[in-house]
């Protein structure tokens, strides 16, 4: 049985600058919940598309890499990534 977090956990974390800190996102559903939630710029191209891989992601369709890669260029257009 597979555990809900191994569902979409990333192999190497993503780190968002925010105007007062840096967060770490290790899965899917972290990035998920960045996206719908707390994104700090409006609605683009690159953030739908980064929604649509990490439910794809939640719903078993894909490897977690793709959300990883979606949320990274949608965080590379925010300026919000952190190399």
């Amino acid at each position: 049985m597979t555990r809900e977090r191994d569902v979409g956990t990333f192999q190497k974390p993503v780190t968002i600058g925010l105007a007062s800190s840096e967060i770490n996102f290790s899965s899917t559903r972290e990035a998920a919940e960045m996206l719908l939630y707390d994104w700090p710029i409006g609605e683009t191209a690159r953030r739908i598309q980064a929604r649509m891989a990490c439910m794809k992601v939640l719903g078993g369709g894909s490897p977690p890499e793709v959300a990883r890669v979606a949320f990274l260029s949608a965080a590379k257009e925010a300026k919000n990534l952190n190399a």
